[in-house]
């Protein structure tokens, strides 16, 4: 988690305002709570799964 590079904002118009962490979170949640599409999520898992039987030698 030590390297993880957020963007730095500099030289701000005051007209624009940045989003906090905090609210930012708070927006990538709710976004995830009313676009996430559960069933439509486990189909795609399923069929990433490997239904062949292999030995590693």
């Amino acid at each position: 988690m030590n390297d993880l590079e957020l963007p730095i904002i500099k030289n701000v118009e005051k007209k624009v305002k940045a989003l906090s962490m905090d609210d930012y979170l708070e927006f990538v949640q709710f976004n995830l709570q009313h676009t996430h599409d559960e069933e439509a999520y486990q189909k795609w898992k399923k069929l990433l799964a490997l239904d062949v039987p292999f030995v590693l030698k």
